[in-house]
């Protein structure tokens, strides 16, 4: 089973993508509200796949993916943001395996996800 990272300090935007990650069956969803805890978590737990929002209160998601790297975490990070004033070439920049748009559809995400885990 495909484990899943899910970053993101609104609950209720979490609670749904790890509702609708769950629901799919494939995937083992742990989820946290912070760049923080997710770089512990990430430690930790070795996920497949990590699904980080870029606007977090406190450390936000591109700090929190150099954190990531600098921890030695080697795991695919999507930026899965509601930001558009940057290009996903930006986010691929910044180290990002993928960039997929926060647009209340939730299918590019599982289609990111099935492409990178190669599902």
């Amino acid at each position: 089973m495909t484990r899943i990272l899910l970053v993101d300090d609104v609950y209720t935007a979490r609670s749904m993508v790890e509702r609708v990650l769950r629901h799919v069956g494939r995937y083992e969803v742990h989820s946290v509200g912070s760049g923080a805890e997710a770089i512990a978590a990430a430690i930790e737990q070795r996920p497949d796949v990590i699904v980080l929002d870029i606007s977090m209160a406190g450390m936000d998601g591109l700090k929190t993916l150099a954190e990531l790297r600098a921890g030695g975490v080697t795991s695919p990070v999507v930026a899965y943001t509601a930001r558009t004033e940057r290009t996903p070439g930006e986010f691929v920049a910044h180290g990002f395996t993928a960039y997929v748009p926060k647009n209340g559809n939730l299918s590019n995400l599982l289609t990111t996800i099935r492409e990178i885990v190669g599902m």
